[in-house]
Formats: structure tokens, C-alpha cells, sequence
């Protein structure tokens, strides 16, 4: 009986050797990574040799789980068999690091069993991609960047939000294994115009199993150069000039604007920047700006010059002239006004007084004045100076002063009244005045007088 459980025992120890030590197991790819922080799997193969025909089962206790998890056939001689290999959440991204783990084969029928043993790669996402770009043209209407996948495992439906100067996106993605995965963002020429070329930061935000997990890289935008100058004028008396600089690069530049006047003109021009510099050189004068300008900036300057005010200025001095003249050559002055006289019958009268100053020496001086017919001549005269005739008939009343020496002034004065009641404004006629200069007979008009009835007299 010993005897024969003795020989049972060593059957099955035989049996168990020999399905050891007849089936092989080999990991075709060494180099399998796995994230952590997503469920997607490593992929490799098992070349299998010497196994017995029947069905199988693969399977591992660790912190990994191996697919597929159903039963499998294997026939004599070779075989290959295709694995996934998933992290669990027992699995911890502990990377970069080789995670050793062990699994079994085994036969369902006989409940033979492989031990094998089988290596992965434990990466995080900062060990696994890059964020990064090229260099963008500033004149494209895009950005464009890459997450380059450093690793043999593609990830599918990646949600990941993208941040930089330029854009806030979220998209969902596939990163594919090995290659340099190209995303591209449409932007604004106008938003683009506006920042200055260089490096900025990019930051990806993955959404993983095990929370958000950000990754930083920098974009890059290349360099455009370039200043626009425009300078337009218009009107005539009044000149108006604009001069500008524009940066349509995306750099720093430093522009400058240069305005000449001569000394006449500069006294009459305005700006709505005052000049920096001011060069004087003989008689002409340059004005002076410089301003750094950023991406898409300008710096403008109005120039106004005005030259309605030395037009102005040169006709008054004409008008001065040429007063200056005329009073220099009157020969005479004569001036006119009136005051109300009180009479005790409360009738409308005003007395008219004219003063007469020769500047030259003149002869047959004749001062002639006309009388309104709503009024009549009061005839006696209390001024030294009577008139030499009075024309009832055609209201006229005059003085014959003869002949008169330069700075001779003469006075005389009537009174005029109306038994009809005056309202209002009552006007009375310039007096004239006739002599003789020079062999040649002139006039000259006195000021015109007016009187409000219920005011008081005022000169005009």
C-alpha cells in the first residue's frame, strides 16, 4: 500500500516537471510602459513553446491586471499571445521606475500551472509627454503646438484644456505612441498683432482617473518687424498736418518724427504733443519726437499752423497805416451832440451843439447843418456864434467861418423844439463842413446824432 501511494506521488511530481519544464514563456517587447493615471494598457506578446494542446488561462495577482481574462486555446509548438496589461488603482505612479510583477499560465483541464515573470515601466505624464511648439509666424491665423508622446502606449479620448496668452481651449484628444501629436488653435490676427514675439508658458490640464494632473511647456511666436509712416495735410489759412507712426511688428521699436518751420511760421503753429528736442539753425527751426512703441501701437503728432493770425496781424497794421494817414491828412474836425432842454411849457426842445477844430490851416469855412421837419429853429441864439443864414424854406441853418488857423476850434449851438409830443428814438442829420485847401474845395460829415425822447441823448 506504501508502496503504491508512493508511485501515485512520483507520477504526479514526473507530470508536474515535465509541463514545467516543457512549456516556455518569453515577453516579445521588454519595453512597455504603463501611466498610472490612465486606464489604458501597455501592450506586449507572449511567444509560448512546449506547451501540451487544451485550454488556458492567464492571470497575475499584483497590482496590474492582465487581458484576456478569458480562456484561450494553445496548440503544439509556437504560439503567440497577445497582451494588455492595465494599471489598477493599487498601482501607484511611482515612476519612473521598472515594475517587476509576476504571472501564471495555466491549463484548466489538468490545472497545470507556469510561473512566469514579466517587466513594465511605471511613467508619470511629466516623464511620458512634452508640450511644446514651434515657431508661429505672427501673421497666421492659428497657433500651433505638439504633445510629443515619448512612450510606446497610445492614450484615446484624452480631455485636456490648453492655457496660454493666446487661448483658453479645452478639447478631447487621442496621443497616439512614439510621435509628435500637432494641435492647432484659431486665434485673432487682431489679438495676435498685439503680443510681442517670444516665449510664452502652455499649460495642459489632463483630466485623469486620479484627478487633474497639469503639465507646462512654452509656445513660441516668431518675430515680425516693421514701422508704417503716414503723414497727411489739409485746409489752407488754418494748416493742419498729422503725422504718425504705426509698429505693425510684434517687437519693441523706437520711431521718430521730424517737423520743420521757419521763425515766422513757428510763431503761429501749435502741437498736440509738445516737442522734445527743438534745433534752432539760422532761420529755420526743427521739432523733435521719439517714442518706443509695443506690438501694434502707434504714436501720432498734430501739427496746426494758423495762418490766419499773421493775416490778421498784417491787415491791422494796414488799417493803422492807413488811419495813421487819414488822421494825419483831415484838415478839420467837427463833432455833433445833443442835450434836452426844460421848457416851461413841457414842449419836446434839444439843444444841438457843433465844435468845429481846424488840424490845417484852411479858408471859407462854411458849416452847414440840416434841421428834421417834425422840429423847428427856437431863433434866438445865445451863443457868441450866430448863424450867417438860415433857410426856412429848405430847413437849413449855416455858419460862414472864414478863414481858420491850424488848432483853431469854434463852437456853435441852436435849440430845436416841437409843439407836436416825441416818442421814441429821434434822429438827427450829420452836419457838413466846407472849405477851401490848396486852391481845392472839401467836406467833411460830422458824427450822426440820435436822441431817445424817454432816455437821454447818446452819440453814434
Amino acid at each position: 500500500m506504501k508502496k503504491g501511494s508512493l508511485f501515485i506521488l512520483v507520477l504526479i511530481l514526473t507530470s508536474f516537471v515535465s509541463f514545467a519544464s516543457a512549456l516556455t514563456a518569453t515577453q516579445d517587447s521588454l519595453d512597455i510602459a504603463i501611466i498610472p493615471e490612465f486606464s489604458q494598457p501597455g501592450k506586449t506578446s507572449l511567444t509560448i513553446d512546449g506547451a501540451s494542446p487544451g485550454t488556458y488561462n492567464v492571470y497575475t495577482l499584483t497590482a496590474v491586471k492582465i487581458l484576456p481574462t478569458s480562456s484561450f486555446q494553445l496548440s503544439a509548438g509556437r504560439n503567440s499571445l497577445p497582451l494588455d496589461i492595465y494599471p489598477t488603482s493599487e498601482l501607484r505612479p511611482f515612476g519612473p521606475a521598472a515594475y517587476e510583477f509576476a504571472y501564471n499560465i495555466k491549463n484548466t483541464e489538468s490545472n497545470d500551472n507556469y510561473e512566469g515573470k514579466m517587466v513594465v515601466r511605471i511613467v508619470s505624464i511629466e516623464d511620458a509627454f512634452e508640450v511644446s511648439s514651434d515657431s508661429n509666424s505672427p501673421d497666421t491665423e492659428k497657433m500651433t503646438f505638439y504633445i510629443r508622446n515619448r512612450e510606446s502606449i497610445d492614450l484615446n479620448n484624452v480631455h485636456v484644456k490648453f492655457s496660454s496668452i493666446f487661448f483658453d481651449v479645452e478639447q478631447t484628444i487621442d496621443i497616439k505612441a512614439n510621435t509628435k501629436n500637432e494641435i492647432s488653435i484659431p486665434i485673432s490676427s487682431d489679438k495676435l498683432k498685439k503680443i510681442e514675439a517670444g516665449s510664452y508658458l502652455l499649460t495642459a490640464e489632463f483630466n485623469t482617473d486620479k484627478g487633474v494632473r497639469t503639465l507646462e511647456g512654452r509656445i513660441f511666436l516668431g518675430e515680425k518687424k516693421g514701422v508704417e509712416a503716414k503723414e497727411t495735410t489739409e485746409g489752407f489759412f488754418i494748416k493742419r498736418t498729422d503725422i504718425s507712426r504705426i509698429n505693425y511688428g510684434n517687437v519693441f521699436e523706437t520711431v521718430s518724427i521730424n517737423s520743420g518751420k521757419n521763425v515766422l511760421t513757428r510763431l503761429f503753429t501749435s502741437f498736440s504733443v509738445q516737442p522734445e528736442v527743438v534745433n534752432r539753425d539760422g532761420f529755420g527751426v526743427t521739432y523733435s519726437w521719439e517714442r518706443k512703441l509695443g506690438p501694434a501701437e502707434s504714436f501720432d503728432v498734430k501739427i496746426t499752423t494758423n495762418y490766419l493770425y499773421p493775416i490778421l496781424i498784417i491787415l491791422a497794421v494796414i488799417l493803422i497805416i492807413v488811419g495813421f494817414r487819414r488822421y494825419t491828412q483831415t484838415k478839420i474836425e467837427m463833432t455833433k451832440s445833443v442835450v434836452p432842454v426844460k421848457t416851461q411849457s413841457g414842449q419836446f426842445a434839444l439843444r444841438v451843439r457843433i465844435s468845429v477844430r481846424a488840424k490845417q490851416r484852411i479858408e471859407n469855412v462854411s458849416i452847414i447843418d440840416r434841421i428834421p421837419g417834425v422840429v423847428q429853429i427856437y431863433e434866438k441864439f445865445d451863443s457868441i456864434l450866430k448863424p450867417s443864414k438860415i433857410d426856412v424854406k429848405n430847413r437849413r441853418i449855416q455858419w460862414d467861418l472864414g478863414e481858420m488857423a491850424a488848432g483853431e476850434e469854434r463852437a456853435m449851438s441852436y435849440i430845436v423844439y416841437s409843439t407836436v409830443g416825441v416818442v421814441g428814438k429821434f434822429s438827427l442829420p450829420r452836419t457838413l463842413a466846407v472849405f477851401e485847401k490848396g486852391g481845392d474845395i472839401h467836406e467833411v460829415e460830422s458824427n450822426a446824432v440820435f436822441f431817445l425822447a424817454e432816455q437821454r441823448a447818446s452819440d453814434e
